[in-house]
């Protein structure tokens, strides 16, 4: 656990808008596994995004409220645990294809 981790999650109180890492370490996930859920529609920023390029924030209370929910915990466990089964799969049967091609002399 870094420091800056460490710091956030000892706050008294949590600001209203965090950012996606730190609704991340909230939760006990890596930043990717966070946009993994994002992509899936299961956890949702606050607002409307305007630019593509700015970063995601979430309401604090709204992502505290999720963290203390088992359904809403074991479904992101789920869709977590699917998608790298996916991501492997195909990772073997593109690498399954690529042995199989025979030797050009």
């Amino acid at each position: 656990m870094s420091n800056e981790q460490r710091n956030f999650l000892s706050l008294p109180r949590y600001p209203g808008l965090i950012s996606l890492l730190e609704a991340c370490w909230l939760f006990g996930l890596l930043e990717h596994q966070g946009k993994i859920l994002i992509a899936n529609g299961h956890l949702v920023p606050a607002g409307k995004r305007r630019r593509p390029r700015k970063a995601r924030l979430f309401i604090s209370a709204y992502i505290l409220e999720l963290a203390a929910d088992r359904d809403w915990l074991n479904k992101a466990r789920d869709i977590l645990v699917s998608h790298w089964e996916e991501t492997n799969t195909l990772k073997r049967l593109r690498l399954g294809e690529k042995s199989s091609t025979p030797p050009t002399a």
